[in-house]
């Protein structure tokens, strides 16, 4: 793809129920050639320094905290044709696993803590007439006034 627009050229890029709405039409569509893929980065975690669990402690009834781990996604949307366009994007999911710092994976079935949280969205399409097709595409699905 050639030419790309961000969150600052097309500010409903960073509405989370926008970005679902695309997502499940392209995964309704995939049949009709849409494409839909959100795959596994890998995973990144939080570790509280020895201090500040201390000084939380300290300061409240909590007796520990748990390392914040989020699960990252890589996925994108495609609409295929000469009229066609891509939304990438990244998404952090909360888990309440623990990870097993040998492997650097999840303890256990993963039990997810959070709705996707979207970042770094951007459309993508080979000509500069991909944003207008994109947006005449998201009216007739319906969610784009």
């Amino acid at each position: 793809m050639g030419i790309s627009w961000t969150s600052a050229d097309y500010p409903r890029l960073t509405d989370p129920h926008f970005i679902d709405a695309i997502g499940q039409i392209v995964h309704a569509r995939q049949t009709d050639g849409y494409e839909f893929s959100i795959a596994l980065m890998g995973y990144q975690a939080l570790f509280f320094d020895p201090a500040f669990e201390e000084m939380v402690k300290q300061e409240t009834k909590i007796t520990g905290l748990q390392t914040v781990v989020h699960e990252i996604r890589r996925g994108s949307f495609i609409k295929p044709g000469a009229d066609g366009w891509e939304v990438s994007f990244r998404a952090d999911i909360l888990i309440r696993n623990e990870l097993d710092l040998a492997t650097k994976k999840p303890v256990g079935e993963v039990d997810y803590a959070s709705d996707l949280e979207y970042r770094d969205q951007v459309l993508y399409a080979s000509d500069e007439n991909g944003f207008e097709n994109f947006k005449a595409w998201c009216r007739e699905g319906g969610i784009e006034p």
